[in-house]
């Protein structure tokens, strides 16, 4: 600007940009427009907002709808992620396999020896069905039974449980931890029995009070049932 000229003032069609730019007077800037969208996976926060529907209000308030609600996007967002409402749950429930394998990790690898491990995941189980029972519920409803093609990677993820319980089995049976049973029978009767004992507790069988306690009881009974007793044939040592 050469010196001693003022500076002009904007041009008109500067001036209408500033403007537009400014809400009009009286009027506070929309929450959404300030809040714009953030998440960096719309996807992942959508699942987490449809796992805290379910641990709030159980698997009949998981909706595609709500859960756009709660992470601030349009209703139609999501369908891009998940067509149908039976694919959101799938996602819901593969996230809840994955939590509970969180939730069990330290457990089972603190156990020292592989039965003893096989006993640390039974514990884990009932205990996590017990904090978790809206979860429980979902995981064994028989929603995804009907389709086992769309159900395809959840099905894949409890298969790859069993196979990791069939592994601490074989492992115990190496260490010479087992009896000579047959080792399908054997991880079913794991398994039947924390399901069973996590259903008896959730539906009222059982008192919740000293529910762990229990349930520590009765898999040290099938612990002794299923150990290979030592030589002389002692009674083989309880688990602390």
């Amino acid at each position: 600007m050469p010196p001693g000229r003022k500076r002009a003032e904007e041009p008109p069609a500067k001036k209408r940009a500033t403007a537009a730019a400014k809400p009009p007077a009286g009027r506070a800037p929309s929450k959404r427009a300030a809040r714009g969208y953030h998440h960096g996976d719309l996807r992942r926060a959508l699942v987490d907002a449809g796992l805290a529907l379910l641990e709030e209000s159980g698997v009949d308030a998981v909706r595609v709808r709500e859960a756009a609600r709660r992470v601030g996007v349009s209703p139609a967002a999501p369908f891009r992620h998940f067509p149908s409402r039976e694919d959101f749950l799938r996602e819901v429930a593969l996230a809840g396999i994955e939590r509970f394998e969180l939730a069990s990790a330290a457990e089972v690898a603190a156990a020292t020896s592989p039965l003893l491990r096989f006993r640390a995941l039974g514990l884990a189980s009932v205990r996590f069905a017990l904090e978790h029972p809206a979860l429980f519920e979902l995981l064994n409803g028989p929603a995804f039974r009907g389709d086992p093609e769309g159900a395809s990677a959840l099905l894949a993820a409890q298969d790859e449980a069993r196979a990791r319980l069939r592994r601490m089995l074989e492992e115990a049976r190496e260490h010479g931890e087992l009896r000579p049973t047959d080792p399908i029978v054997t991880e079913v009767a794991g398994r039947a029995m924390a399901y069973g004992l996590a259903r008896m507790f959730l539906d009222g069988h059982l008192p919740r009070e000293g529910a762990m306690d229990l349930t520590e009881a009765v898999l040290d009974v099938l612990g002794e049932g299923l150990a290979q007793a030592p030589p002389g044939g002692a009674t083989p040592p309880r688990s602390g």
